[in-house]
């Protein structure tokens, strides 16, 4: 019998490429693309640039200003004039550590009248660990990293703060960009034995990851796993939007199918592994603990059991009752000898009188001395549980299986149950392409006794030189992060469907000295807060709003509103309640009731959602809050914090009646006020215009103005009389937590 033909698609025919089972193409022969593809600006190598000359050189401080000032001389547009001191002060705080600057430090830069007062003072900034906790939630939005699975079961990963921790260590220590990545692509490859570089490739484990049991077939979970790395790393480092190709050729990047699938071939042999990191003595302690208390619960388990029997049988007998003769007729034959098709009637019908753990709890909630008896029990075994210690430490990390790499196909239409041609490993053609032959070839990748070395070679291309994406993209970043939009208004997408550099000399300046510099990126974040445009008013110029409203040239500063998460950190700031510590597992910090009532049931089994006993751990930054998928603090989600379901390279910012409610209303605005009003007591003593000067200096950073302090006393006074004096500073502080003065970064 003659073998069946199988259809190839003519664009993989076009390609050279071969059928499943077949030899693939020789993966060094890259693909002709038109001369439109290869001539787009993000695939092109950086240039050589020179700052250009200025009219205004008085006004440089670096040559970032000369890009800058040139097209506003250009356009014939002003710049505007130096922001004040103190303001200025507020805004390389926030955006270098998410926290305003306290009384004293306001008062020692304002004071200082050395010439180079702000470089120092940026430096000290830069200095501080709160540098690293505040570049790290950047980072966390694009990895999209949680410490829960999210869909529908969101279990918990009880290690996925280790690779938060080692995101803030990295970025305080100034790690080099190029071995950044490098880690976290190939950390266990690059480094193996190394801990910290196997808590690296975290990274590629952080986003949703759907485990339900039975539910999905194994190699569609499989390729939703390699789909989601792909996508992320492809977004994230190149700035390209790879997903859609998975299906279909790219509708507007040169990004045929192939290639997405030569992308994700760097992955197949990859797997999601919890490797143990702990030492021998840790786990024989945790496993000493937890014999010791499963010993102090058997009884109680027990105990409980036996109150439950009697409500499992009557459970049980009104389900059995429901069935239908010929049912309870099939289940009385023994297993042994029943046919398949009796064998697939009878797993139904038991799954349907199965007794379930809710049913359970309902029954013995009908007859109180039972259900205080039983509520007491689960305390008890609760109390128990909660004294052991956390598990052995565990990396959340993607390793090789073996040095044997898998096949990897073209999945015809993404289904991973219709494979087509067999592909290599291979970035990109249309940017290697550009690149030149010698970019990536066969020889690239080196396998080795226990990897394939395919994700190595795949982190080396990128942080390689000669990449004409990565380094403009992070110096994107960077300029997103300290000026409100980047330089390339869509930082995940550099195709031909994003936005082009609206100064692209600039994009390839700062990407050479990226990585002139040794690819450190403290020395780009010190260029551009140390430019005279950094320090520009954000007050509009008359001119430059009817010429450039969107304020593309840059001729002011963009005035910002404080992110989610740098909103709860100042408020704790000013409050005095801040915990500054550091690191460790995530904090489970109090719900607001409704929000807890609505997602959980009182008939769970345990509390899903057990708050730190330590009130100190509630008021630590929010980067060290538990975050939970499908559970998100209401403050945090009001004021556009990303869900962690996808990747988030651009922050919304909204505005709506939530955000209002959440900050008059809210039991964490409310306590703040509370606390806050008390420390202007602690601090300020009975004094009504010292504690005055002093709520305005905590949390605006500034002395009241002239006519502010009366309004202040007045609306003291009116408060008082109405309720107390106690209550009406309460209500100052939370007024000022209000003001859009606190609320923004001019």
């Amino acid at each position: 019998m003659p073998r069946r033909a199988l259809w190839v698609p003519a664009f993989l025919i076009a390609l050279g490429t071969t059928a499943a089972g077949d030899d693939a193409a020789p993966p060094a022969k890259i693909e002709k693309f038109t001369a439109d593809q290869r001539d787009h600006w993000a695939y092109q190598p950086l240039e050589a640039v020179e700052p250009p000359k200025v009219r205004e050189v008085g006004w440089v401080r670096n040559p970032i200003d000369r890009f800058i000032l040139a097209d506003l001389e250009i356009a014939e547009l002003p710049h505007s004039p130096e922001a004040d001191r103190a303001i200025l002060l507020r805004r390389v705080c926030f955006d270098l550590t998410g926290l305003p600057p306290t009384p004293e430090e306001a008062a020692a830069f304002l004071n200082d009248d050395r010439p180079d007062a702000y470089e120092r003072l940026v430096d000290r900034l830069m200095d501080r660990p709160q540098f690293g906790e505040r570049q790290a939630q950047h980072w966390l939005d694009l990895a999209h990293h949680a410490d829960t699975n999210g869909f529908e079961l969101d279990a918990e990963r009880p290690d996925a703060w280790r690779y938060r921790d080692w995101l803030v260590a990295a970025l305080n220590a100034d790690m080099p960009y190029d071995r950044f990545v490098r880690l976290q692509i190939a950390g266990d490859e690059l480094a193996p034995g190394d801990r910290d570089a196997l808590i690296a490739t975290g990274f590629c484990r952080a986003g949703p990851r759907e485990v339900v049991g039975g539910n999905i077939a194994p190699e569609v979970k499989r390729q939703n796993e390699l789909t989601e790395i792909t996508s992320t790393v492809a977004s994230v480092f190149l700035g390209l939007t790879v997903g859609c190709a998975r299906c279909h050729d790219h509708k507007f990047d040169a990004v045929p199918t192939t290639d997405y699938y030569r992308l994700q071939a760097f992955f197949a042999p990859a797997e999601l592994s919890e490797p143990s990191i702990a030492d021998p003595e840790e786990v024989e302690a945790f496993e000493k603990a937890k014999k010791e208390a499963e010993a102090r619960i058997a009884p109680l388990r027990q105990e409980m059991a036996e109150l439950e029997a009697p409500h499992r049988e009557a459970i049980a007998a009104r389900k059995r009752a429901t069935l239908k003769p010929h049912e309870q007729a099939l289940l009385a034959i023994p297993e042994s000898d029943r046919t398949p098709e009796q064998k697939r009637i009878a797993a139904g019908l038991a799954s349907s009188i199965r007794v379930t753990w809710e049913d359970v709890a309902h029954e013995v909630a009908g007859d109180p001395a039972d259900h205080a008896r039983r509520e007491a029990l689960k305390a008890r075994i609760h109390e128990i549980q909660q004294t052991l210690p956390r598990p052995p430490a565990h990396a959340l990390a993607l390793t090789d299986a073996s040095a044997e790499a898998p096949d990897s196909f073209v999945l015809l239409r993404g289904d991973p149950k219709t494979p087509g041609v067999r592909v290599e490993p291979r970035p990109p053609g249309v940017i290697l392409a550009c690149q030149g032959s010698d970019a990536f070839g066969p020889d690239s990748i080196t396998p080795g006794e226990k990897t394939t070395g395919r994700r190595s070679a795949l982190a080396n291309w990128l942080a390689d030189p000669s990449n004409p994406l990565v380094a403009r993209v992070i110096v994107n970043r960077l300029w997103q992060r300290h000026f409100g939009r980047g330089l390339v208004a869509t930082p995940s997408d550099f195709g031909v469907r994003g936005e082009p550099p609206s100064n692209p000399e600039l994009l390839d300046w700062l990407a050479a000295r990226l990585i002139e510099g040794g690819w450190r990126l403290k020395p780009i974040h010190r260029l551009m807060l140390t430019s005279a445009v950094y320090r520009q008013s954000s007050r509009p110029v008359a001119v430059l709003t009817e010429e450039d409203e969107p304020n593309d040239l840059l001729g002011r500063m963009n005035r910002r509103r404080v992110d989610a998460e740098a909103l709860r950190d100042a408020m704790l700031a000013v409050s005095g309640e801040l915990n500054p510590e550091m690191g460790g597992p995530g904090v489970l910090a109090p719900l607001e009731k409704e929000v807890k009532d609505l997602i959980f049931t009182e008939a769970e089994e345990v509390d899903l959602w057990p708050v730190d006993p330590d009130p100190a751990q509630h008021r630590r930054r929010s980067i060290y809050l538990f975050k939970k998928r499908n559970v998100r603090y209401p403050l945090l989600e009001s004021f556009d914090a990303p869900d962690n379901q996808t990747v988030c390279p651009r922050r919304d910012s909204s505005t709506h009646a939530l955000q209002a409610l959440n900050l008059m209303n809210g039991d964490f605005a409310l306590n703040r006020a509370h606390a806050l009003a008390e420390r202007l007591a602690r601090e300020a003593g009975a004094d009504v215009d010292a504690r005055i000067r002093r709520a305005y200096r905590l949390v605006l950073c500034r002395d009241p103005a002239p006519d502010e302090s009366p309004r202040a006393a007045a609306f003291l006074a009116e408060q008082a009389a109405a309720v107390n004096e106690s209550a009406a500073w309460d209500d100052l502080a939370l007024a000022l937590l209000n003001c859009n003065e606190f609320l923004y970064i001019p």
